[in-house]
């Protein structure tokens, strides 16, 4: 039986995305695009939809939300990308009598396939009324991680906020040093090369987009400024020379990371071995 579900923001990247891998790996599902110019009249699409996911930036997530519910049919499943789950899943528990559920895919846009891609599954109410969903992901090869919306929140915090903000300072500092970005390449190592491609990565997106997940909320936020505290400390302890502080604090982490650490410079000399075709 065919399936109807329509994307709210589907005409950004991740809606575009959605589009191509249920075109090609869902074709049971019919898939409807709703953009900015459709809210003249909702209802045209919005009403009898088996599904609707929200693809939206994160500070129009819960107007968004609000405004959507009164259109939707009874029975539809309300869900959401949003890459922070705990205020949206609350908006949509607190407004929405239907079936709802978070979701965030742990990818970007430009993938070709679902096969090992991550979207983690935030269960919210009527979960029997959208299982056959969460399946039907699963079955064309995403692997689905079930968490709290508070579990997922406080990993993304380091995964998402400490991560890029890492990033966005290393790039503005390189900026202000005005690096030779052209004569690092020369001279770098293969490592610090997958490094500065990081760092280029980040930058040739939309600055709102990372502002949002940087700043997404006030959790984020104030672990981010104790983040940079932290290193302000450990910059001081290099500024006054203090190695051996600096050894105890490498052995330390060292430790406390166990097998990851030398499983991790296996895995990165795999990479860059692939890379270069060896």
């Amino acid at each position: 039986m065919q399936k109807r579900i329509c994307i709210i923001g589907g005409k950004g990247e991740m809606g575009q995305m959605t589009q191509n891998i249920f075109s090609k790996f869902l074709p049971e599902y019919t898939l409807t695009i709703f953009d900015e110019s459709d809210w003249q009249n909702p209802q045209q699409k919005l009403g009898n939809q088996d599904i609707v996911i929200l693809s939206v930036p994160i500070y129009l997530t819960d107007k968004i939300i609000k405004k959507t519910i009164p259109y939707l049919s009874e029975g539809t499943i309300l869900a959401d990308y949003t890459s922070i789950k705990k205020e949206p899943l609350e908006c949509m528990l607190a407004n929405y009598n239907g079936p709802v559920v978070g979701l965030h895919p742990i990818f970007g846009p430009t993938i070709s396939s679902p096969e090992n891609q991550v979207i983690v599954v935030c269960d919210g109410k009527q979960q029997a009324k959208y299982q056959y969903f969460i399946d039907d992901l699963a079955k064309i090869g995403f692997n689905i991680e079930k968490m709290t919306a508070e579990e997922h929140d406080e990993a993304m915090t380091f995964i998402q906020g400490i991560e890029h903000f890492s990033v966005y300072c290393l790039g503005l500092f390189l900026k202000h040093k005005n690096v030779d970005i052209q004569k690092m390449l020369k001279l770098a190592s293969p490592v610090y090369k997958m490094e500065l491609n990081i760092v280029g990565r980040l930058f040739s997106q939309g600055p709102g987009l990372y502002a949002d997940i940087i700043m997404s909320d006030k959790q984020r936020q104030q672990t981010i400024a104790e983040f940079a505290e932290f290193v302000n400390a450990n910059a001081q302890k290099v500024s006054d020379g203090d190695k051996q502080t600096f050894i105890e604090n490498f052995k330390a982490v060292k430790e406390w990371m166990g097998d990851f650490a030398p499983q991790s410079y296996k895995n990165t000399d795999k990479l860059l071995l692939k890379k270069k075709g060896y």
